[in-house]
């Protein structure tokens, strides 16, 4: 019998268990490696699927890139979009995806389980900053500093003079009421007593503001749009979907040159009196984001009214500081109370023909606006149109004469959104764009609050062995 030697056949054995165990643990180290690999592969196509899924229409009239969570539906729900990601998801992972069957079913052998939204910014969340944010970028480029510098003048005058908030309306009628209160009051003359009979010299010229101001600045008031927004069907007169506000990483300042910027984003998207967008559902949108009334023909009364304002405390102004002006309406006031025979009422005389001779030049004033031409906010001597007795006799009231200088119709709707709150204007925008694209095929019940800017997704996926994977992505445009 003979023994041999078995040093060889132990080398081998414990060679290979340890070749088997170390060629196993690649194995498995590959799987995973690979399968992480397909998650992030899977998730990223994914969420670049759902966003590619962009408003169209919403693209083409404002050029803003936001995802429709109704998707053409009556309804819009953020979790549409979960769906619609857990669906391309599986779609990826299935035999059409990135991994075809043969290579995912059996090394991989993954499945999702469930997408779940941690963040999703809105449209409409933080006052409208969302969309404000993307409207700011659109135009970043577009506009330079210099006209945009001079907005910032002529808001700057304003609210020095307070030519937004002094009523010289009010203060002709009052005059006009304190006249007025003369009238029939007996008085002694000669040792005689008369009844007293006060004329005022501007009461013919006080129909107009009577008969709104709007009647006497436009050609032909029959022609304007007396479009209707129907009742409830406002994005701000309901309750808005919210969203947890700017995305991941996001960073928007929404300081004061940037709204400025917004605006002209505004200016550029929405149409108005003597410029309407085309397929529009109101004529006057931007009278509306100012007035914010429920038809056109309001909105656009409320903004010629709100002119005609600013116009009368800048001609006031300017009046009070012309003493060759000044001095004619005091003579003019001392020759009515002479006839009477009573000094007192010349303060009041005076009053009256001063506001009134603003009034009127108010007036001929918007009418040039709304013909396109240009008046200056602060005019000086050469730029006044009426004397006294034109103001008077009612000589030629709306204007002709074609002006370079100034401010145009359109500036005043930038200085009004500017004397507006960000919030009012952003959510008054909201509707206009909304009724607008509900006019578009298959978009019939489109809400901005149910767009979607940025997202935080967190993807949960198995494996056949039980062993879960995490994945987050928080994509945005």
């Amino acid at each position: 019998m003979q023994y041999r030697d078995g040093y060889l056949t132990v080398f081998l054995s414990l060679a290979l268990s340890v070749m088997i165990s170390l060629s196993l643990l690649l194995v498995l180290g590959a799987r995973e490696n690979s399968r992480r690999m397909a998650i992030e592969c899977i998730t990223d196509i994914g969420m670049n699927n759902i966003l590619a899924e962009y408003h169209r229409e919403l693209l083409n009239q404002y050029d803003l890139f936001f995802i429709d969570t109704s998707y053409g539906s009556a309804e819009a729900d953020y979790q549409f979009t979960a769906g619609r990601l857990l669906w391309y998801i599986r779609k990826n992972l299935g035999k059409e995806g990135l991994f075809p069957e043969a290579v995912y079913r059996e090394p991989l052998k993954l499945q999702v389980e469930e997408v779940i939204f941690t963040r999703v910014s809105a449209a409409a969340d933080m006052g409208g900053a969302i969309l404000r944010r993307q409207a700011v970028d659109v135009m970043r480029q577009n506009y330079g500093e210099v006209y945009l510098r001079q907005l910032e003048s002529w808001l700057s005058d304003i609210r020095e003079y307070d030519l937004h908030t002094t009523d010289v309306l009010a203060q002709q009628r009052q005059a006009c009421a304190a006249l007025e209160e003369w009238n029939g009051k007996v008085i002694s003359v000669d040792g005689r007593e008369q009844i007293l009979q006060v004329e005022n010299p501007a009461a013919s010229v006080c129909r107009f503001w009577e008969a709104g101001i709007l009647n006497y600045t436009v050609e032909d008031i029959k022609t304007l749009s007396t479009l209707r927004i129907p009742e409830g069907s406002r994005l701000s007169e309901r309750e808005l979907l919210t969203g947890t506000g700017m995305g991941a990483g996001v960073e928007f300042e929404d300081n004061w040159w940037q709204q400025l910027i917004f605006h002209e984003y505004i200016m550029s998207r929405t149409g108005h009196y003597g410029a309407e967008k085309e397929g529009g559902f109101l004529k006057y949108q931007t009278e509306y984001l100012v007035a914010g009334q429920n038809n056109d023909l309001d909105n656009l009364k409320s903004v010629v009214n709100a002119i005609f304002s600013i116009r009368a405390a800048a001609n006031l102004l300017y009046l009070l500081a012309d003493t060759e002006k000044m001095e004619m309406t005091q003579m003019l006031a001392y020759g009515l109370a002479t006839l009477l025979m009573l000094p007192e009422l010349e303060p009041l005389f005076q009053a009256v023909l001063v506001f009134t001779w603003a009034l009127v030049e108010s007036v001929y004033d918007v009418s040039a606006l709304l013909k396109g031409e240009r008046v200056p906010l602060l005019k000086a001597s050469g730029d006044w149109h009426y004397s006294l007795e034109e103001m008077l006799n009612l000589e030629d009231i709306t204007g002709e004469e074609e002006k370079t200088g100034g401010l145009a119709y359109e500036d005043y709707l930038r200085l009004f959104l500017m004397l507006q709150e960000k919030e009012v204007t952003t959510c008054r925008l909201m509707d206009v764009m909304e009724m607008d694209i509900r006019m578009t095929e298959g978009n019939r019940y489109f809400r901005l609050d149910g767009c979607i800017d940025s997202l935080t997704a967190e993807i949960r996926y198995e494996g056949a062995d039980g062993r879960e994977y995490w994945i987050t992505r928080s994509y945005g445009y």
